[in-house]
């Protein structure tokens, strides 16, 4: 950090949500051993006890990481500014944001990003390329976590747990019972759209099951990467809606797959079948996937949703009063060995660029 080098004092790192549980301690322990001082926002740290020690051994503060303002503020407070910015939430950096983190007027300009998750679609590269400020993410590091729910979750609708549960807590044993026999993923065929690290978990964990696996992946996924491959692959995504009973989605939000699976796609998917999506709100719009689910001649007869539109306290979706679909509020890779491992990842990626002899190539900020 050519900035940090500049100043005698050690670069500052602002936490914007450390690691869940104990592992913040650990977390924090070894920023502040790469030689950053790191100063913690406390907002999500809901263990009294925990911030107590967080408290009195670190500068804190207190805002909402989500509120594009509020995290410009925390920034530019005091005129100080930051070298570096940790979170494992999708946090607004937005070109805006990241031209007041890099302003001539603060005394540390921003040049490090890291989040302690595969995704960055909350994250303006463009601007942070422009700009010099690299962004680091761990990608694959919920891999396994991320593949078990969404086996939980086909699950959970091809054999209708959560609306059996339902039924027998309201006492009725007849509504519980209702629509068997059900499906399963026995002699399934089960599709996967995108062929990165968690998409090929799945096909193992399906697998397992004695599920058949079609995948349809990037064009990167050619017939010769798919040698080895735990799942056969298809040409289009049109031979995988039309030919599998359990179709989920794993590529990740960009222009290239936004609305990748919407009202017509959805018509193509089987009578009878699942649609899982623990990827992206935006590669299956949820109002058209609301509108297949409710219409009995068109689209997937269950579905299974991760992901939405709009998260957090003010969560809405249409898909909240669905009864054909299973709501989960985004924890597909919050296991404590995924958060751990992720945190870990991070902190390697960050101990990378400090190691740099001088400022970043710029054709690789922002590039990971």
């Amino acid at each position: 950090m050519k900035a940090a080098q500049d100043l005698r004092t050690p670069a500052r790192v602002l936490v914007v949500d450390p690691a869940p549980g104990g592992t913040a301690l650990t977390e924090l322990t070894a920023l502040a051993g790469l030689g950053l001082r790191p100063t913690v926002n406390l907002r999500r740290v809901p263990d009294a006890g925990l911030r107590a020690r967080i408290e009195a051994e670190w500068e804190t503060v207190d805002f909402d990481g989500f509120s594009e303002e509020q995290l410009a503020k925390r920034i530019e407070a005091d005129g100080e500014g930051y070298e570096a910015l940790k979170c494992r939430a999708g946090i607004p950096l937005t070109r805006a944001l990241l031209e007041r983190a890099t302003a001539d007027g603060l005394r540390r300009r921003l040049s490090l990003v890291g989040r302690a998750a595969a995704g960055s679609d909350t994250f303006d590269h463009e601007a942070a390329r422009r700009l010099g400020v690299a962004i680091r993410t761990t990608p694959g590091a919920n891999a396994h976590a991320v593949a078990e729910l969404t086996v939980a979750l086909m699950l959970d609708a091809l054999r209708d747990v959560s609306r059996r549960t339902h039924a027998l807590r309201a006492g009725s044993w007849s509504a519980a019972i209702e629509g068997l026999p059900t499906g399963s993923l026995a002699d399934a065929r089960v599709g996967l759209v995108g062929s990165g690290a968690i998409a090929r978990r799945v096909a193992e964990l399906v697998g397992a099951f004695g599920a058949e696996v079609r995948v349809f992946g990037s064009p990167r996924f050619t017939a010769g990467r798919a040698t080895g491959w735990p799942g056969r692959r298809v040409e289009t995504l049109a031979d995988l809606l039309t030919g599998c009973d359990v179709v989920s989605v794993h590529v990740p939000a960009t222009p290239e797959t936004a609305g990748l699976i919407g009202v017509d796609e959805l018509r193509m998917m089987r009578p009878g079948s699942v649609l899982i999506n623990t990827a992206r709100a935006s590669v299956v719009p949820e109002a058209a996937l609301d509108r297949a689910l409710r219409d009995p001649e068109s689209g997937p007869w269950r579905a299974a949703v991760d992901v939405f539109d709009v998260e957090g306290p003010g969560f809405s979706s249409p898909l909240a009063d669905n009864p054909h679909c299973v709501l989960s509020p985004h924890v597909a890779g919050m296991t404590r060995s995924a958060m751990q491992a992720a945190s870990r990842r991070l902190l390697e990626e960050f101990e990378r660029f400090l190691r740099q002899p001088g400022p970043p190539n710029p054709s690789e900020v922002g590039s990971r």
